[in-house]
């Protein structure tokens, strides 16, 4: 069967035409894709425009290290002085007491609180040290010193910052704290003197901390006791007057659960039992007691309990 050309013309337009038909068709989709892509972008870019960046908080001045300078160190506790507390008060300015919290934090944390005593701190770590001084607000940076110079030698030796700032020497173990010309240490009782007039110059130096820079301080667990007053105050002070007669103690110690005593002619502490029991033996009169509770401070323990 044959076509005429006329016929074959319209074939191929109609099928031209099928063809475009058929790539519109296609094409759309893509088309409404990229214009709703275009679309949020623009409204993206809106919304970004007319938001205001946030405002940076501005961070707290602490000042700077006080060059040439120490403090005498404030012993606000009844045990003895030691090295690592002495020096790290006389740098910062804390108390004594202060200082021991720090380490305390550095070496068992905030939970430390939770024990049911206070961990005695008698020594530190130069880690310690130094990671205590962070939270009282001073870093710095570490100078070792493999010749390991004497105590004399390095003074004269300092340049630069070593010179002027505070600085923790440690002379093998025993931390001393040095800044400028004064000096102050365990020797010298905590009390800031001139840097010439400082024991063990012939000590050797192994490492300096060298105190640059002031941060913020951060928060630091801390025991304190709160004041008792009212009646609790009046049966704490009977009591202790109770177990003083009885004993004829000349010093007396109470804690929480347990009572020491130093006994007459005598420098210790003598355990005397615990707080429960001595208050029990003093309460209750019996004949094998070692506290009788015939004196006239013990009846008036009782009497103020209600015995």
């Amino acid at each position: 069967m044959s076509h005429t050309p006329s016929s074959q013309g319209k074939n191929c337009k109609r099928a031209r035409s099928k063809d475009v038909s058929q790539n519109n068709a296609l094409a759309f989709p893509l088309e409404a894709l990229n214009a709703a892509l275009r679309t949020n972008a623009k409204r993206a870019q809106r919304a970004n425009a007319s938001v205001k960046p946030a405002a940076s908080k501005p961070v707290p001045e602490v000042g700077a290290v006080r060059t040439r300078y120490l403090h005498d160190t404030i012993k606000d506790t009844r045990s003895r002085l030691y090295a690592e507390t002495c020096v790290i008060a006389s740098i910062t300015g804390v108390t004594v007491s202060q200082a021991a919290d720090a380490i305390r934090q550095v070496r068992y944390g905030a939970g430390w609180l939770d024990f049911s005593y206070t961990p005695p701190i008698r020594y530190a770590r130069c880690d310690e040290i130094e990671q205590a001084l962070r939270l009282l607000g001073y870093v710095g940076q570490w100078w070792w010193f493999s010749d390991q110079p004497t105590l004399a030698a390095y003074l004269k030796t300092r340049t630069g910052v070593e010179r002027d700032h505070p600085s923790v020497v440690f002379l093998s173990t025993h931390p001393v704290a040095v800044s400028g010309g004064v000096f102050c240490d365990l020797l010298s009782n905590g009390v800031v003197i001139d840097i010439d007039d400082a024991k063990g110059r012939r000590k050797k130096v192994n490492r300096v901390l060298v105190l640059t820079k002031r941060v913020a301080p951060s928060k630091i667990a801390s025991r304190t006791t709160a004041p008792k007053t009212g009646a609790r105050s009046k049966l704490d002070r009977l009591f202790h007057e109770a177990i003083k007669a009885e004993t004829n103690a000349a010093r007396i110690k109470i804690t929480p659960h347990e009572v020491f005593v130093i006994r007459p002619n005598e420098t210790g502490w003598y355990w005397l039992g615990s707080r429960e029991n001595v208050e029990d033996q003093i309460l209750i009169q019996r004949a094998d007691n070692r506290l009788a509770g015939n004196t006239d401070a013990a009846a008036a323990y009782r009497a103020a309990m209600g015995y």
